[in-house]
């Protein structure tokens, strides 16, 4: 019999490690040596962890102005229990580094003499993309909140207004890449092209014309797929995607059964990931459901099946507008779904119940990321050498934040 649990053994005491909530685990390393250096860049370890990780959704409160330095997570398969809502208290996890350069100069002529932090766009395999938005040179950083790491990206080419970008990754190559999708400065803003970096190059490649027009935008609903990036696109009629491998653009065609008005209306259509595969949801709200639509054979648009019609009626007999984006498949076989710019929603497919989780503060400004947390340190994963780290964690104080008085201050900026 054991007298300590570092004296299980090592394979035993592993599979314990593992299993623990991210928050735990940071807690675990901080108090015992024992745990420190299991879980230190050991390759067992990663790989037992990257077997067993489960998602958790980023934040970054305020807008592409004025928003806060830190990443806070919500663990969705303890946080969002009715039991724990009411207690609920959003955990810190990384600091936003700042790229020193004062008076920023932004492409609407605006200066200002903050340091310009980057905001959140989107999660890529266990990496964080961020990028210093509308500032001239368009700096960005991909970043492991996890191991505490990031990497600067080459500046942009100035010639031209980034529209959008984000990161991805070729499986072929192994490399993670970064798509700008542009149109001139000073040119015709319908012609609309696009430029790749390879995240460790110092040059962007210019891959050619989109058949996007200039509805494009930054804030166009999107999700990562076995090396492709899709996103509904207000100047494009089907679901459009990026293959990084192929650096080519594509399209798929929405479920044969959207008549006009749907297609018409993609401020009630989102796009996300259940199960590994690509799903669209569009709320019906004159009847008070939203239906989900899985694709069942990746990148066959024949394959359409709506799964679930969720119904979204509330006491209050007032539909829900917006957008409901599927985020993922808990472990209890809840569908757990963001109703954009308002709360998180849980849906029982066995009850066909949904729960209005009660977060609120979600109607503050604010970025979300679904992301899988991986210990695979940054030097590993972008085969880079330029990496920087922090050697601090936000602090206790910054893990009680009063975010309530942060949304306050938002509101009234």
């Amino acid at each position: 019999m054991v007298e300590a649990l570092t004296d299980l053994p090592p394979n035993v005491l592993t599979e314990i490690l593992v299993r623990l909530p991210l928050k735990t685990l940071f807690v675990s390393r901080c108090v015992c040596k024992t745990f420190l250096s299991m879980t230190s860049p050991n390759p067992h370890f990663i790989g037992v962890h990257s077997a067993n990780a489960t998602q958790i959704l980023m934040l970054q409160f305020g807008d592409d102005f004025k928003h806060s330095d830190l990443l806070r997570f919500i663990d969705p398969e303890l946080d969002i229990a009715p039991e724990f809502v009411k207690k609920f208290i959003l955990k810190p996890l990384f600091h936003i580094p700042q790229i020193r350069k004062r008076n920023v100069i932004y492409y609407r002529g605006a200066v200002t003499d903050e340091e310009n932090l980057c905001v959140l766009v989107n999660s890529c395999n266990g990496l964080l993309y961020l990028v210093r938005r509308h500032a001239l040179d368009e700096r960005s950083l991909v970043c492991n909140p996890v191991t505490n790491e990031y990497v600067v990206i080459p500046g942009v080419d100035t010639r031209f207004e980034t529209m959008s970008m984000w990161l991805g990754f070729s499986p072929g190559c192994n490399k993670y890449k970064v798509l700008r999708i542009v149109s001139p400065i000073n040119g015709d803003s319908a012609t609309v092209g696009a430029q790749v970096l390879v995240v460790g190059s110092n040059s962007w490649r210019d891959i050619g014309h989109t058949f996007l027009g200039c509805e494009h935008s930054w804030d166009s609903c999107s999700t990562f797929l076995n090396g492709v990036m899709y996103w509904l696109d207000n100047s494009w009629e089907d679901v459009v995607s990026f293959d990084f491998e192929r650096e080519m653009f594509g399209d798929i065609a929405l479920p044969s059964e959207f008549g006009e008005e749907q297609v018409r209306n993609k401020h009630f259509m989102s796009i996300g990931l259940l199960k590994g595969c690509l799903c669209l949801s569009y709320n019906v709200h004159n009847d008070h459901h939203v239906d989900i639509w899985v694709m069942t054979k990746h990148g066959n648009q024949e394959s359409w099946r709506k799964e679930f019609i969720v119904d979204t009626a509330r006491p209050t007999g007032r539909a829900p507008l917006g957008q409901f984006k599927p985020l993922q498949v808990l472990r209890n076989g809840q569908i757990l779904m963001l109703w954009i710019g308002n709360d998180l929603v849980c849906y029982d497919p066995r009850k066909k119940s949904l729960r209005f989780v009660g977060f609120h503060w979600l109607n503050v400004n604010h970025r979300m990321a679904a992301f899988t947390p991986s210990f695979v340190p940054l030097k590993d994963a972008l085969k880079v050498d330029n990496v920087r780290k922090h050697y601090k964690r936000p602090s206790g104080k910054e893990a009680n934040p009063l975010f309530q008085h942060f949304a306050q201050y938002c509101r009234n900026s």
